[in-house]
């Protein structure tokens, strides 16, 4: 199951806090227990405690994380990081994948 969205969708939606601070906990191993369900994708994000997150495979903007943003329906940045890992497979950013589109 591939993801209906990619970076650059994500960059364009996501403001540069958030963004650089999702890179992070993807860059730096944070992301988890990384699967595929039926409609999406499910991980575990290492932050301040775990975070169980999922994203929606449509709209990575779509989905659930425990931290205090997810609950209150704020797309966050452990959610952002799930989204990164669907598209790029895991594999390393590169330095233009961490640069945000301007607007």
């Amino acid at each position: 199951m591939t993801p209906k969205y990619d970076l650059d969708k994500i960059k364009f939606a996501t403001d540069g806090p958030t963004f650089e601070k999702a890179v992070g906990l993807y860059e730096s191993g944070k992301i988890t227990q990384f699967r595929k369900e039926l409609n999406g994708f499910f991980a575990t994000v290492l932050g301040t405690k775990p975070y169980k997150v999922y994203v929606d495979n449509r709209q990575y903007d779509r989905g659930d994380c425990e931290c205090y943003l997810g609950q209150n329906d704020t797309l966050c940045k452990h959610m952002v990081a799930v989204a990164i890992r669907a598209v790029t497979g895991g594999k390393p950013l590169s330095d233009e994948d961490k640069k945000l589109v301007s607007q």
